[in-house]
Parts: C-alpha cells; sequence; structure tokens
C-alpha cells in the first residue's frame, strides 16, 4: 500500500554534485572578487581557506550543532579581508553564497520518474535536507530547472527550520506541511544512518536507505529496506505502479 506521505534528503538521494563542482565555482568567485578588490590571493591559499570552513561546517554538523552557510561566508570575509572595509567584507560574503547559483547539480537516476508515479499514487511529497553550505533557496531553484519541485507538497531544509538530522524537528517540520498526523504514516529516503535512517526511525517513520550515488560505510541502525535505484524505491512504496 502507497504511504500517505514520503520524504526525500536532498544529497546523494534526490541529487548529487560531480566531483570538485562546487569547490571550484566558490574558488573562481572569491578569486574574482579578491583581484576586484585589489587583493590578489593564491589558489592554494583561497582552498585552504575554504577547506578550512567546511571544517568547521563538518565538524559543528556532525554534533548536531546548526552551522549555517552564511556562518561559513562570515568566517570566510574574516579570513580573506581583515583589513577592507565592512562593504568589501559583505561583497566576499556574498560572492561564496552565490558562487553555486547555477550550478549543474545532477539529479539521482530515475528519480524524476519515481517522484511523478508515488504522486500519481497519491502519496505527498516532501525534502528532509541538511543543507551544508549551499543555501535552500538555490536547492529549490535547482529543483524548478529541472521540473521537479512542483512535485513536492513541502520540505523541511536545515537552515530554515534550524536544525540538523536527526533531530526529530525537521522531520516534523516536513511531515506537518504534508498534513501527515501519525508518522507511522510516512516514509523518508535518504542515504545516511546517523543522519536520515536514524532520525526518521527514532520518530516512527518507515525508512528507506538509499545507495545509488554513494553507499554510507558509517555504523548505525540499518533501515527497513535498502535501495540501489529509484525503480527500487518506487517499487517497495507503490508495487501496483512500479
Amino acid at each position: 500500500m502507497t504511504p500517505v506521505a514520503v520524504t526525500f534528503d536532498f544529497w546523494n538521494t534526490l541529487a548529487h554534485e560531480p566531483g570538485g563542482l562546487l569547490a571550484g565555482l566558490r574558488l573562481h568567485a572569491l578569486r574574482a572578487v579578491m583581484t576586484e578588490l585589489g587583493g590578489p590571493v593564491a589558489d592554494a591559499e583561497l582552498r585552504e581557506h575554504l577547506a578550512a570552513a567546511g571544517r568547521l561546517h563538518h565538524a559543528a554538523w556532525t554534533a548536531g550543532e546548526i552551522f549555517q552557510p552564511e556562518q561559513a561566508a562570515e568566517h570566510l570575509a574574516e579570513a580573506l579581508g581583515p583589513g577592507l572595509a565592512a562593504a568589501a567584507r559583505a561583497r566576499i560574503a556574498t560572492a561564496f553564497l552565490d558562487a553555486p547559483a547555477a550550478a549543474e547539480l545532477r539529479l539521482a537516476a530515475g528519480v524524476a520518474d519515481c517522484l511523478r508515479r508515488l504522486r500519481g499514487a497519491g502519496a505527498r511529497l516532501g525534502i528532509v535536507c541538511d543543507v551544508g553550505l549551499m543555501r535552500s533557496p538555490l536547492l529549490r531553484a535547482f529543483l524548478e530547472r529541472e521540473g521537479v519541485l512542483e512535485l513536492f507538497d513541502g520540505w523541511a531544509f536545515s537552515d530554515e527550520v534550524g536544525c540538523y538530522k536527526p533531530a526529530p524537528a525537521i522531520f516534523e517540520a516536513a511531515l506537518a506541511q504534508l498534513g501527515v498526523r501519525s508518522p507511522a504514516d510516512a516514509v523518508h529516503v535518504g542515504d545516511l544512518r546517523r543522519t536520515d535512517v536514524a532520525g526518521a526511525a527514532a520518530l516512527g517513520m518507515r525508512t528507506i536507505r538509499y545507495r545509488g550515488i554513494a553507499d554510507d560505510p558509517g555504523p548505525g541502525v540499518e533501515a527497513d529496506h535498502v535501495a540501489d535505484h529509484h525503480r527500487d524505491v518506487l517499487a517497495l512504496l507503490a508495487p501496483g505502479v512500479a
């Protein structure tokens, strides 16, 4: 029987980044703005500052402490422009935040068909996403360009909700938008045991771990089902339309 609602993780479930794409866009943007500001910085130094911001985010994410993309931007602005005026530092921060705007991310194989068929079978669809360092409006804009944003009835992005998975609040925010009263009526599809599977299962949702892009090697509770392709997800959730 098709569940009332199905929520999907974004990164490595709905979509993924071709290797190094976002880092390359950010490097290019920061290189350009630093040159315009009159203080060109070597690429090696820029890469190290970007890596440091990434490490700050990863440490906070692992600890369950929210670290917004704007905080990474502020860190970079302070590191690259300690002697610059506030307006110049703001330009550095904006360059970092806006660099991924036109990023050509890639939808997971078969996910668009899966979403359309689930929607056609009556399921309400949502997103539960830890955004990383790319703000949620840019993630939604990508899905809109790909023609699938309209298939979702609601979403909960960490930079908007203010917490990361596995915190129950981010799942609850999505389910509330989908009009789901009982988590047992919903299924969450995601790639990570620690965040997606553990968080959804603790709330009482059923779970599918999607490993079609990356197979999580980390420890943690396993999902109710494991899927290697979105046609497998569809077969599990709506066998009559797969």
